[in-house]
């Protein structure tokens, strides 16, 4: 009943908003927007596009946001002299011309009013016929401008976008050829006549105007000019300064990793044989967190439930009952989880994994677990922490990662220029320098003895014959199996369940609910519980926004629907 429903609210919504469902693939391979000055100060504009249509479509759209203090009007459409149906809501103008797979050259019309600014010298077309507000890019775009009258006394020029792409011609007609535009740009014109061009029309200000434009088109060489230079500076030393950089990380990062394989090539020369299970010189989730890492995937809480047990600080008494036995442990991670587990998700210092699954099932109960799972997590860590595991490098992590501040500079200006490639390169830099100076942790000898011992285990386990397993300890047989539970590793799991399974215990020597042969039983239920409870409670959030637009507040742009 449900997927049918489903599927009759996506074909109403396809059927009444034909636009929101389904997206159109086009290009806009060529614009030409004339805009023609008249005398009493409104510009009459003609604009031409050509789309490349891929796939069904409906028509386009022109959005015109207007200054303040003008507005659009006689807005019409058509196609070589054929009108098109035009609807407007707001700025936006929606041009109905069905089609599939072709090019269409569509022709707007339109007016502004008080689009020409007059002042006592000169009258200014200052405009933006496009901002970052525009969702398509131009390939060919060209923008003219006719004066009311033939005039050789013109100023000229473009901003952003239009910048340096401005000519003169005699009868003082101004093209602008800008090429290509990306999406989300701004490219405002701004252009100068006499005022006597424009007898006609309004005075905007009794005041001079030329000389302050004549400044702002300087104004703007001038700072192209130094943006130039600057950018040109910046990838001077960004070349240099970068590369060398770079280079020093990787001889230490190299000099780091010899120093290691040398350190493990001792170690090894020193000669230990997998015979069985390595000493525990810590509890066995902190073993796990050491050996992985440092991090603790979901089923080590299983495998530390698990290690209550073989401990005696709890017992099994059911298939799904678990009792503490009152036995005190002076390790906190072992109490952090005892509490949880028996007194908080259990009660009564009993638990079962059908409390947990109920206790995560609530979400109100979501962030208490997280903080739990993370209060867990610190205890482990500081019982790690508190061994000689680690070199004491902290003044060498420190200058390291201070070093990255070196880079921050050429961040935020690689940026600003514009200068995407070198940006994101030194991006990564930096964030391989912060990495680095956090995880470079070097292993003290017997740190780095500790980790060869347990990847030997992990990687020999797999080969040790029956017979020999058969000799092991109960207890060592049980840690085997709550660190390869810990792990995650399903070969040491599958190892532990084939051991098992072919080994027959001597007559009234294995008790249903007690020893490494319940740990078989449990180690799976466990072990996806508390995955499932991890799952859970994960949750994400996230959000967005923006805005934009031209000189004073206008602009526009181009789409299709």
């Amino acid at each position: 009943m449900k997927k049918w429903l489903s599927c009759f609210l996506l074909l109403t919504l396809l059927i009444v908003f034909p636009t929101q469902g389904l997206a159109v693939e086009y290009s806009i391979t060529k614009v030409k927007m004339d805009a023609y000055l008249q005398e009493n100060g409104t510009v009459k504009v003609v604009e031409t596009y050509t789309y490349d249509f891929d796939g069904d479509f409906h028509g386009i759209t022109r959005e015109l946001i207007p200054k303040k203090g003008t507005s659009i009007t006689d807005f019409s459409a058509d196609e070589r002299g054929k009108s098109l149906r035009v609807e407007k809501k707001d700025g936006l103008y929606k041009v109905y011309r069905k089609g599939s797979d072709e090019r269409i050259t569509v022709t707007l019309h339109y007016t502004i009013k008080n689009g020409v600014e007059v002042y006592r010298d000169v009258a200014q077309f200052y405009w933006p016929f496009f901002d970052d507000r525009n969702e398509s890019a131009y390939e060919n775009l060209t923008i003219t401008i006719h004066p009311p009258k033939a005039t050789e006394d013109v100023i000229a020029f473009g901003y952003d976008e239009a910048f340096g792409t401005e000519k003169v011609k005699a009868d003082g007609t101004v093209v602008f050829n800008m090429g290509n535009v990306p999406s989300s740009t701004n490219g405002d014109i701004r252009v100068a006549y006499d005022s006597s061009l424009f007898s006609t029309a309004s005075i905007t200000a009794d005041k001079s105007m030329k000389a302050s434009i004549l400044k702002a088109k300087q104004k703007l060489i001038d700072d192209k000019a130094a943006h130039v230079k600057a950018k040109n500076w910046l990838a001077t030393v960004g070349g240099v300064g970068i590369p060398v950089f770079s280079i020093v990380l990787l001889l230490l990062i190299g000099w780091n990793w010899k120093t290691a394989r040398a350190k493990r090539s001792g170690i090894r020369q020193e000669g230990f044989d997998f015979v069985t299970l390595p000493n525990l010189i810590m509890s066995l989730p902190a073993t796990i967190y050491f050996t992985n890492r440092r991090s603790l995937p979901p089923q080590a809480m299983a495998a530390a439930l698990l290690d209550l047990i073989r401990k005696g600080y709890a017992k099994q008494t059911s298939s799904d009952l678990f009792v503490l036995t009152g036995k005190k442990s002076k390790r906190k991670h072992e109490k952090v989880l005892m509490d949880w587990l028996f007194n908080k998700i259990g009660a009564n210092k009993q638990f079962t994994f059908d409390d947990l699954a109920n206790y995560t099932k609530d979400s109100k109960n979501h962030n208490r677990y997280n903080s739990f799972q993370a209060s867990w997590r610190d205890a482990v860590r500081e019982e790690v922490d508190s061994l000689p595991l680690y070199e004491k490098k902290t003044r060498y992590r420190m200058m390291v990662g201070f070093s990255s501040l070196l880079l921050l500079p050429f961040i935020v200006l690689f940026l600003v220029y514009e200068m995407y490639g070198s940006f994101f390169a030194v991006l990564i830099l930096f964030l391989t320098v912060i990495i680095y100076a956090i995880a470079y942790r070097p292993l003290t000898w017997e740190g780095a003895r500790m980790s060869l011992e347990w990847r030997e285990f992990k990687d020999r386990f797999n080969e040790l014959p029956q017979e020999e397993w058969e000799k092991w300890s109960e207890d060592d047989q049980m840690k085997a199996y709550i660190y390869g539970l810990g792990m995650n590793s399903k070969a040491i799991i599958k190892k532990n369940d084939d051991l098992m399974d072919a080994f027959t215990p001597p007559n009234n020597s294995y008790t249903e609910y007690a020893g490494i042969y319940s740990f078989a039983y449990v180690g799976s239920t466990a072990s996806t519980g508390f995955h499932s409870a991890y799952q859970s409670t994960v949750s994400s959030s996230g959000g967005s926004g923006g805005g934009g637009g031209g000189v004073s507040g206008g602009g526009g742009g181009s789409g299709a629907f």
